[in-house]
């Protein structure tokens, strides 16, 4: 799997964050804003932008409203700090960003081709974003770049979902895009033979199954060693083997090696990240 255009994002991340200035620039915006105390939090972007993320997870998303509103705004007019403003949004959606390239795959489809139309998605979302919708920001901004990146790809939405203003005043729509995402992966599962079928995805499998579906394009497993440990987590697995003659000895020593396969590629997934 190519990966060049998140290899490359996260090499320009690390230019802007070292241009002089840049976490000041950042930080005194969103004091200016009043979502932080004159001083607070560190001065250089990388840091700040990761203590952002512990404050999110601490006051959720009423927090990450506001300073990514403040972002939004800035980035929405012209010149060197619009494009830094609407650089650091991006940056902070860039996980997001990954698993909609993965969700948005299909047979012929290159990785990286679809990740430069994801980010230039998001790109053109952020730039654009329209700044009275005050709620759930991040559920809007992934909604929209799936949205224009599916458009872009001449196909239609891997949920079946047209963007509807209205979605993201629902209670729960903040999930809409996560919803749209597992179904597409739940068809690649299926694709790949590591489902029989969509419906028996949970959230726990639908984790597992991201994870085999890319260790197998990273090339850590083998399309047979991955629907092999995809086949062992369902829950009927272990009486089939039983039926098959399978001592319980046996079965133990195969999750054993499965869950070590497992941590490993996990491991390397966390790293590349």
């Amino acid at each position: 799997m190519d990966i060049r255009v998140f290899k490359g994002l996260n090499a320009e991340w690390a230019l802007v964050c070292a241009e002089p200035g840049s976490g000041e620039q950042v930080r005194g915006w969103l004091e200016q804003a009043g979502v932080l105390r004159q001083g607070e939090g560190p001065a250089e972007l990388e840091e700040l932008l990761g203590w952002i993320g512990v404050r999110d997870r601490r006051l959720g998303r009423e927090h990450s409203d506001r300073w990514m509103r403040v972002l939004l705004a800035e980035a929405s007019g012209e010149g060197a700090e619009a494009r830094l403003a609407a650089r650091v949004v991006v940056q902070a959606m860039l996980d997001g960003a990954v698993r909609m390239t993965l969700s948005l795959l299909r047979p012929g489809r290159d990785f990286d081709e679809v990740g430069q139309v994801v980010v230039a998605s998001l790109y053109g979302v952020v730039r654009s974003y329209p700044l009275h919708r005050a709620q759930k920001v991040a559920a809007n901004l992934l909604l929209e770049t799936l949205h224009r990146a599916s458009r872009e790809l001449r196909d239609d939405d891997p949920a079946g979902l047209e963007w509807d203003p209205a979605l993201v005043e629902l209670p729960g729509a903040e999930n809409v895009a996560e919803v749209a995402c597992r179904n597409a992966l739940a068809e690649q599962a299926v694709a790949g033979g590591l489902a029989d079928s969509p419906e028996e995805l949970d959230t726990a499998q639908a984790e597992l199954t991201e994870l085999l579906l890319w260790g197998m394009q990273k090339g850590l497993l083998t399309k047979a060693r991955a629907r092999q440990i995809a086949g062992e987590v369902r829950e009927e697995s272990r009486s089939a083997a039983q039926e098959a003659g399978v001592s319980a000895v046996t079965w133990r020593k195969r999750r054993s090696r499965s869950v070590a396969r497992l941590r490993s590629v996990a491991e390397q997934w966390v790293q590349a990240a």
